[in-house]
């Protein structure tokens, strides 16, 4: 850190410069024997009269330019994801160097996305407290979106982990979000029902005012990797800060990490739904979460 009198040290000297300036200048005219009033032409930055003083330089002080020296930025995390693949070739290749699947082709219009979470603990909100996380482990996600659409990935820093995995089109209003709800004790995937599910989706939309989540359907199925998966269809009432309502509809699908329920929740507004419905499905189907090793990252001064 830089101290306060070695950011004002600049200042400091302009103004003993100043000051010692002004007194020369004021001998000088008295020795020449000007008036009290006679103006002293001096090298300082402000007119200096003959009877100046060192209190009134000082009161010249917010004339003078202040210099601040710049400070040491604190020490940033590179973090996990910085160097993650981005296209189908090195995603599936990264994948398979893992022990895992790789990806299935990437169909047109869509954009593939890998990142890890849960690579250190939860940031503190206010010094003390933290949010709780679903699961206890590092996760590995992967899922396709539509491209174009803006990356949301975790931040790290020295402070913990905070963020979430996403991809959203805020102009329409359309999300994909990762999910994760504790599995209650005792069951399995199979065995959830709807209101559980309810509970699911309704973990991505803490940051809006929601009401009526319905869930329409749930289909359990094994996909061609023999990963356990459940597609979700669903619909919600959106209560906006202006007072009106929006009908909101969408996906999701939802697996087994450990002892946590992990998914991808696609939601657009009713209206769009149609359109996007078929690339949504997609994209849900592509989801995989992966109880994993920690991977090691570095800090950056």
């Amino acid at each position: 850190a830089i101290s306060a009198r070695a950011m004002l040290t600049p200042t400091l000297l302009l103004l003993n410069a100043a000051a010692a300036a002004a007194m020369r200048g004021g001998e000088a005219c008295m020795r020449a024997g000007a008036g009290p009033a006679a103006s002293i032409k001096t090298t300082s930055p402000f007119p200096v009269q003959a009877q100046t003083s060192r209190r009134a330089v000082l009161s010249a002080l917010p004339l003078l330019p202040i210099v601040f020296a710049p400070t040491q930025a604190l020490a940033e995390v590179k973090g996990a994801n910085q160097n993650m693949p981005r296209n189908e070739r090195d995603i599936s290749a990264f994948l398979v160097s893992q022990g895992l699947s790789p990806l299935g082709p990437v169909p047109s219009g869509l954009s593939p996305l890998v990142q890890y979470i849960g690579t250190a603990p939860p940031a503190n909100i206010d010094g003390m407290k933290v949010r709780e996380r679903a699961f206890s482990s590092t996760l590995l996600v992967r899922f396709f979106y539509p491209s174009g659409w803006l990356v949301e990935t975790p931040t790290l820093t020295e402070n913990g982990e905070a963020g979430k995995i996403a991809a959203n089109n805020y102009q329409k209003g359309d999300a994909a979000d990762f999910v994760a709800l504790k599995l209650p004790e005792g069951q399995k995937l199979t065995d959830l029902n709807k209101e559980f599910f309810k509970s699911f989706l309704s973990t991505q939309m803490s940051n809006d005012v929601y009401e009526d989540v319905k869930i329409k359907k749930l289909k359990p199925y094994t996909a061609a990797d023999g990963s356990e998966m459940v597609m979700i269809d669903f619909t919600y009432t959106l209560l906006t800060r202006a007072g009106f309502t929006v009908n909101r509809k969408g996906v999701a699908s939802a697996m087994l990490a450990k002892d946590t329920v992990v998914g991808l929740v696609l939601a657009t507004t009713e209206q769009r739904f149609k359109d996007l419905e078929n690339n949504f499905r997609q994209c849900a189907e592509s989801f995989r979460a992966y109880a994993v090793k920690k991977p090691a990252f570095a800090f950056a001064s």
